[in-house]
């Protein structure tokens, strides 16, 4: 049996798919781009949010409340292309500089956004 540690370093070694991750309201056309370092957990964690009514983006949470689930589709926007040598703050780093290059370009073709 492995000690805690032993499951621990385990842990710090596994690699998780990072990336941008979309929330669509198909009826208005609007988008919200959250970045994450866990593409495969942040579907069940912003879903959770918004059923519950805890959004952290209210304009976003409004329209979940308001028009309903049936309006919203979840899909990765972008995934990042990480080398095993960055650590977890350089990760989080380039999603950020890859978001803000998104934002930007959605927001130049007149994407509404959240």
């Amino acid at each position: 049996m492995k000690t805690k540690k032993e499951i621990r370093e385990d842990y710090k070694s596994l690699k998780f798919r990072a990336g941008i991750f979309q929330i669509i309201n198909t009826k208005e056309s609007k988008i919200y781009l959250k970045i994450t370092t866990d593409l495969d957990r942040i579907l069940n964690s912003e879903l959770f949010q918004l059923k519950a009514g805890l959004h952290s983006n209210p304009a976003l949470q409004n329209d979940w409340n308001t028009l309903g689930a049936g309006q919203f589709e979840f899909k990765d926007f972008d995934e990042l292309s990480t080398k095993d040598t960055e650590t977890p703050e350089e990760v989080k780093q380039e999603l950020k500089k890859l978001l803000e290059l998104h934002l930007a370009e959605l927001k130049s073709r007149g994407q509404l956004l959240y």
